[in-house]
């Protein structure tokens, strides 16, 4: 069995935080904005596409305004599925709805040691995380969770590449790219393990996050990323951040125009110059806590904002990636559960094809590889919820309770062993007697996590072939030279 094959969900029936006609008036809000006001386009690429194609640009102001026929010509171009490959063909990740899939995200710039140190984080905290992240069935794509801060700036994000590449077969999320020549190294350094472009456009084994600035803008680097990104077969998630009352209206409404107008205006230009490009629909749009201005990626605000971004995506057609948890708690303790489990049901719920933010605390700027074995947990229960309650002869059993009528020995029965295995089963939360609990040490939740991440860890994996990371080293190698 593929690992994908353990994420079907099958068709799920959507948590609708917004009704049709809502959704649709957003859209049409979208498009007054983008008609009447544009959005600023920092890229001189993406305004020659967009004057190309009918949009009217202001070069002085680098706005664009774009029709509603130009949005609807874009959007009819975005290929509805499409693979996140693997390493090796076993991790390739379909992208078709029907799969829920949890990944890692990144860029925090802290590690919390199992002591409670908390430290500047390096390329090893890079590798340990994605060597974590390989071991947990239920998380389906590395990235640098943490910033290779002891590599150099101008290399850094393929360091962080190659330490994913190195500790793990699976997809990886490329986080902290920001420009077209590290763009164009990573491509490098996949098609070198891909055997080539055609084989890496046709499985691409990394997708980037590129960010929008909220409000209306798109800025240089990310546009031209996008063009490079969408040239080789590189799928992107566009990743659009408005905060309440602060870069985007603090109605939660006012804040989807917004939201919806960055990720729109990106499709169309990318879509008119590549159709076909691999787009997903990502984002963390947020509130803000008036009391102390601080970024609230865990409020109720942010999780209805979430749920209203995996139906504006299914309503373009688009995939759906969205960042979930953020949660404000330090360590890994009852808040990073709730917080995190909220937010991870409600998008899932919503109709999101994957999340992404495990293993992170403090707002996404601290590390704990505690958290990763949380939020893996976490998933198995929401995954089983998605799956939810199949019903056809063999679930109904009506045969079977006739036998045994009034008798209860369903436990004997060859219809309870055949379906024994479909029941969730905890990995790491308590399920025993609180005596034998106590006869244990009475473990924390934290000290189980902090025991299935040594256990992970002491689990060295097979190295990649030594051609291949001369070649890495010397892709790495050119880009510092490049770069001086």
């Amino acid at each position: 069995m593929s690992h994908a094959d353990a994420h079907l969900v099958g068709t799920r029936r959507r948590l609708e935080i917004l009704p049709a006609d809502d959704v649709h008036r957003i859209h049409e809000a979208t498009l007054e904005v983008l008609g009447d006001v544009g959005v600023a386009f920092h890229s001189k690429r993406a305004l020659d596409v967009l004057e190309a194609h009918g949009c009217t640009v202001d070069r002085e102001r680098t706005v664009a305004r774009i029709p509603a026929d130009v949005v609807a010509h874009a959007v009819a171009t975005i290929p509805r599925t499409f693979t996140l490959g693997g390493r090796t063909p076993e991790y390739d990740l379909p992208i078709d709805g029907e799969h829920a899939y949890l990944t890692a995200d990144g860029c925090a710039t802290r590690v919390r040691d199992a002591d409670g140190t908390v430290r500047d984080s390096t390329k090893r905290d890079v590798y340990e995380a994605a060597r974590v992240t390989d071991g947990l069935d239920n998380l389906s794509a590395t990235a640098a969770l943490v910033s290779a801060q002891d590599c150099p700036a101008e290399s850094r994000v393929l360091h962080e590449l190659e330490a994913c590449l190195r500790a793990s077969p699976k997809h990886t999320v490329v986080v902290s790219v920001k420009e077209d020549r590290e763009a164009r190294s990573l491509i490098r350094m996949a098609e070198a393990v891909a055997g080539g472009s055609k084989e890496l456009a046709a499985r691409p084994l990394f997708t980037a996050i590129l960010c929008t600035v909220s409000p209306l803008h798109q800025e240089r680097f990310g546009m031209d990323l996008a063009f490079t990104l969408a040239e080789a077969g590189i799928p992107f998630m566009l990743y659009p951040m408005p905060i309440l009352g602060a870069t985007a209206p603090v109605t939660p409404a006012g804040l989807a125009v917004v939201n919806t107008c960055e990720v729109l205006a990106a499709v169309t230009a990318v879509q008119l110059a590549h159709p076909g490009a691999k787009i997903i629909h990502a984002g963390g749009p947020t509130a803000l806590d008036m009391r102390t201005g601080a970024y609230f990626a865990a409020a109720p605000e942010s999780m209805l904002l979430r749920g209203v971004q995996a139906q504006m995506a299914a309503y373009y057609g688009l995939p759906a990636g969205l960042g979930y948890g953020g949660t404000k708690a330090k360590a890994t303790d009852p808040q990073a559960a709730w917080e995190n489990t909220l937010t991870m049901l409600v998008e899932f719920l919503a109709g999101a094809d994957f999340v992404f933010g495990s293993g992170l605390l403090d707002g996404s700027q601290i590390m704990a590889l505690e958290q990763l074995v949380l939020d893996d947990e976490v998933f198995g229960m929401v995954t089983r919820l998605l799956r939810g309650v199949a019903v056809d002869g063999e679930h109904l059993a009506v045969d079977l309770i006739k036998r045994q009528a009034f008798a209860g020995g369903y436990l004997s029965e060859a219809h309870t062993r055949a379906h024994a295995r479909e029941l969730w089963r905890a990995r790491l939360g308590e399920t025993g007697s609180y005596e034998a609990w106590r006869a244990a040490g009475a473990p924390s939740l934290a000290e189980r996590a902090r025991s299935r991440v040594d256990e992970l860890l002491a689990v060295e994996p097979e190295p990649l072939p030594d051609d291949l990371l001369r070649e890495f080293d010397a892709i790495i190698s050119a880009a510092e030279q490049a770069a001086r």
